[in-house]
């Protein structure tokens, strides 16, 4: 009685045993896809930041970029991905929204696949008027409106060159003035002082004619007494 009980006791305990490893079996294998299915996952996110993290922003600008915007996404939040994603800083240039009348919590939306960031970046801010710039010197991506982008030395530059076109343009209007009224070179330039005509005696170099009566003259002689003037009474002796 003791061994039959002996034998199934061990009976027992083989069954248990082939049980247990079964299930550990069975949970081993099913696991198996799910670690893989995480390895590939991660793989794919390696592999993401591979190819779009660069060490520039002028490089991470021509690679391509997968634009996951497929709801209306706030301009605030499409600037903290792209940083994200990018490792690289994006920021929004506040004032640049200020004179667009633009707020970071306006919302733009793109879904694009296969195109460089450049070409997905344009499109994106474009549905809101704004663009970018890239400031080489700190490796930054900042996403304002044209005259944000615009490098001041530029502007001035573009502004003289545009005065200097101008005074062309004058110049020429003065050359075909000088043209029309026939007058050249240093004479068209020449400031003629007027003339001054003053009122002369007529023929002052003519003689008398005979018979002519001179006119007397109103100028008093010396020593001679003004007319007009009551002449002096004599002084009686007493």
């Amino acid at each position: 009685m003791r061994r039959l009980i002996l034998l199934f006791v061990v009976a027992g305990v083989m069954v248990g045993l082939v049980a247990v490893s079964h299930l550990s079996l069975r949970a081993q294998s099913e696991s198996k896809p799910a670690a893989e299915r995480a390895k590939a996952v991660a793989r794919g996110v390696t592999e993401l930041a591979k190819l779009v993290q660069s060490d520039s922003v002028q490089d991470a600008l021509l690679k391509p970029y997968p634009f996951r915007f497929a709801r209306p996404t706030p301009l605030a939040d499409v600037a903290q991905q792209l940083s994200r994603e990018l490792g690289l800083p994006v920021v929004l240039d506040l004032a640049a929204l200020d004179r667009l009348d633009v707020k970071p919590e306006d919302t733009v939306k793109l879904e694009l696949q296969g195109v460089r960031l450049k070409t997905g970046l344009k499109l994106l801010l474009d549905q809101v008027g704004l663009t970018y710039k890239v400031v080489a010197e700190d490796n930054l991506l900042i996403l304002t409106d044209k005259q944000g982008s615009e490098d001041p030395i530029e502007r001035v530059m573009a502004e003289i060159h545009e005065l200097h076109r101008d005074i062309h343009d004058i110049q020429d209007a003065l050359d075909e003035v000088r043209e029309l009224t026939g007058l050249s070179g240093a004479e068209g330039a020449r400031v003629r002082k007027p003339t001054i005509i003053e009122e002369m005696p007529e023929n002052q170099d003519a003689k008398p004619q005979e018979g002519a009566t001179s006119k007397p003259s109103t100028r008093p002689e010396p020593g001679s007494k003004p007319q007009g003037l009551p002449s002096a009474r004599p002084r009686t002796s007493l």
